[in-house]
């Protein structure tokens, strides 16, 4: 068998993934799908709409046969963090023979992107000057990072300006550094961009889109922009108040961390940019919505996305000791959200390939660090709870993989 390696958060799976999963299919020519799904806290710094299980779920409805966590402690942080982990959760099962991806602007191997994944690698010289004078200069990293490559590689500017195309970056880089045997595949990405906040007619919306439908509207407004089967789904859980819907519910959680924080823990929080403390803790004194605190407290150096996964590292307890531990060290398991029966000889397969134990339920004695991981999802699990509107207690322990057929 051919397999291939998707890297998602599905929140929520609509109609440009389920193009993604079909291209993928078609253009690498493979039997067995498996996807990579972030845990209940995002990349872009939110909690998900609806839990992890219900997006597995509604992954495997449309065309993937074997659904695994990516674990809270990656899953919430930036792109090179996220990036690192899924992919080696994928070379860690030992079967997979190539990752799908996609991207604004779709390269092959001998393109202009694989120098810039080898420049970020390698690190040069003259790369690291002119990084460090743009950092100085007050730009984000991101932004640093784009001009510092523009001055070896003209282009790059254009090129990075997309958040798909800096993800696919992230999971070149990371498989190039390891010297993976894994093939990519890009996928054009079409229909709305990913911060499109808009469902434009005849265009495949952007999860974002979606998302402010249903927080503004309801789950039938934006129910014609997704597949049937993932549009139960998130109509079953918000009918059963099992998603995170009340964005003021979520500004109140994160202003009382805020407020009962001092400057010296708050800069103690994972990632958190120097100096920043003390204009988080003001502004939250006067901000009257999570969307008018990000916008106070964002710059040009800290970005609104940036901002966001502070408060959610915050809001989680991340610290910046432990969120290093975690990335120096990578994931120290395989968890199944779920599977179909292809999925299920793929899973017996693994237990013979895998270099991580292979997981069904969030309990065992893996170890120490593997159960520091274990322990801040139970935790972050129980925080995402906490903020639907019909919260279940000791919800990871009672978490079993989907099976379908």
């Amino acid at each position: 068998m051919k397999i291939s390696g998707i890297i998602a958060e599905y929140n929520p799976l609509h109609w440009g993934h389920v193009y993604h999963i079909r291209k993928s299919r078609e253009r690498a020519q493979v039997d067995t799908m498996i996807a990579i799904i972030s845990s209940n806290f995002v990349q872009r710094g939110e909690p998900s709409l609806v839990d992890k299980s219900a997006r597995a779920e509604m992954a495997m409805s449309c065309g993937v046969d074997l659904a695994l966590e990516l674990p809270a402690a990656f899953s919430s942080c930036n792109a090179g963090v996220f990036a690192n982990a899924a992919v080696d959760i994928l070379a860690a099962t030992g079967q997979v023979d190539c990752i799908s991806f996609g991207m604004e602007n779709p390269v092959e191997k001998d393109s202009l992107f694989l120098k810039i994944a080898d420049i970020l690698n390698e690190e040069p010289d003259d790369f690291k000057i002119e990084l460090k004078k743009f950092l100085r200069n007050g730009y984000s990293f991101v932004q640093a990072r784009s001009m510092a490559l523009e001055c070896k590689i003209p282009g790059s500017m254009e090129l990075l300006r997309r958040p798909n195309n800096n993800l696919a970056l992230a999971y070149i880089k990371r498989i190039r550094e390891k010297n993976l045997p894994i093939e990519t595949f890009t996928i054009e990405r079409i229909g709305g961009g990913f911060h499109d906040t808009e469902a434009r007619d005849g265009e495949f919306a952007s999860a974002t889109a979606i998302r402010g439908l249903v927080y503004s509207r309801g789950v039938g407004a934006a129910r014609a922009l997704m597949p049937e089967s993932s549009a139960r789904v998130l109509e079953r859980s918000v009918a059963n108040g099992h998603a995170v819907i009340d964005q003021d519910r979520l500004w109140r959680a994160v202003r009382l961390a805020l407020l009962r924080t001092t400057p010296h823990e708050l800069s103690q929080t994972a990632d958190m940019g120097e100096g920043l403390e003390n204009r988080m803790i003001k502004e939250a004194y006067s901000s009257s919505s999570y969307d008018s605190f990000v916008e106070r407290v964002a710059s040009r150096r800290y970005p609104k996305g940036r901002i966001r996964r502070y408060c959610v590292h915050l809001l989680l307890n991340l610290r910046k000791a432990e969120s290093r531990k975690f990335q120096a060290n990578g994931p120290a398991y395989i968890k199944v959200l779920g599977a179909n029966e292809r999925g299920r000889a793929l899973l017996a397969s693994m237990r013979k390939t895998a270099s991580l134990p292979v997981l069904s339920r969030s309990a065992g004695t893996l170890g120490a660090y593997a159960g520091e991981i274990l322990k801040f999802e139970h935790t972050a699990t129980e925080i995402w709870e906490t903020l639907t509107d019909n919260p279940r207690l000791h919800a990871e322990s009672r978490i079993i993989p989907i099976m379908s057929s």
